[in-house]
C-alpha cells in the first residue's frame, strides 16, 4: 500500500523542505486549471489524486502530526522502522500557497463551475442591452416619425420641440419645399431645420389678403 511519502514522491527521512517542495511541484501539476478541455474520466482521476496529495501534506507538514503517522507506519507488520530522519522542528502554522486546498477541485462538468464561466457573459449582455434600450429611448425629441411625408405642408415647433404640420393661414414656421441630407443642399432663397438626420427646407408662406369691402 502506497504511503503518504510514496504520494509525495519523498523518502521517508525527507526533510520539510523536501516535503514543501515535492507538495509545491504537485500541486502545480495537478491544478484544476489544468484539466480544463481534458477527458471527464482524466479529470476526475486528477481531482482524485490532488485530494491525496492534500491530504499526505496536511498530515506530513505537521511535526506532530508525521510522527503519530511513521508510529503508525512502524506498526505496521512488514515494514522495517527508520531510524536516520531527522528530528523534526517546531511547527509553525502557514497560509500560504502550500496550504492544502480546502475543497475538492471543480470538474469540468460541474454545474457550479459551469455557470460562474456564464457570469461575465452574462455581464456582457446585460450591458448590451441597457446601451440598446437608452438608445431607443434617449434619441433626439424633434425627430419626425417620416420627415419626406411634410414635403408641401407648413409646420410649427410643438410641445418637446417636436416638429408637427399646422394650417398654412394660421401661425407656422414655413412650408417645407423640400427634404434633404445636408443644410446647404436646401434651395435658395429657404431657411433649413434638423430634423433627426435629415433637413427640412423650409420656403417662406405668402398669405393671400382680404380686400377691404
Amino acid at each position: 500500500m502506497a504511503t503518504y511519502y510514496d504520494v509525495l514522491g519523498v523518502p521517508a527521512n525527507a526533510p520539510p523542505d523536501d516535503l514543501r517542495r515535492a507538495y509545491l511541484a504537485l500541486a502545480r501539476t495537478l491544478h484544476p486549471d489544468r484539466t480544463i478541455g481534458s477527458a471527464p474520466t482524466a479529470a476526475e482521476q486528477t481531482a482524485r489524486r490532488m485530494q491525496l496529495v492534500n491530504e499526505a501534506w496536511r498530515v506530513l507538514r505537521d511535526p506532530a502530526r508525521r510522527a503519530e503517522y511513521d508510529r503508525s507506519l512502524a506498526r505496521a507488520p512488514g515494514r522495517a522502522p527508520e531510524t536516520d530522519r531527522p528530528s523534526p522542528g517546531p511547527y509553525v502554522e502557514d497560509l500560504d500557497f502550500d496550504t492544502p486546498i480546502a475543497h475538492t477541485p471543480a470538474l469540468p462538468g460541474d454545474v457550479g463551475v459551469s455557470i460562474a464561466r456564464m457570469v461575465p457573459w452574462l455581464s456582457i449582455a446585460v450591458v448590451l442591452m441597457a446601451i440598446f434600450v437608452f438608445t431607443a429611448f434617449a434619441g433626439p425629441k424633434h425627430k419626425t416619425s417620416n420627415p419626406r411625408s411634410l414635403v408641401g405642408q407648413c409646420i410649427s415647433s410643438g410641445s418637446a420641440s417636436a416638429v408637427v404640420a399646422v394650417p398654412c393661414d394660421g401661425p407656422n414656421d414655413g412650408k417645407v419645399v423640400q427634404v434633404v441630407d445636408s443644410a446647404s443642399v436646401c434651395p435658395e432663397g429657404s431657411t433649413s431645420r434638423p430634423d433627426g438626420s435629415l433637413w427640412l427646407c423650409l420656403g417662406a408662406v405668402h398669405l393671400a389678403s382680404t380686400a377691404a369691402p
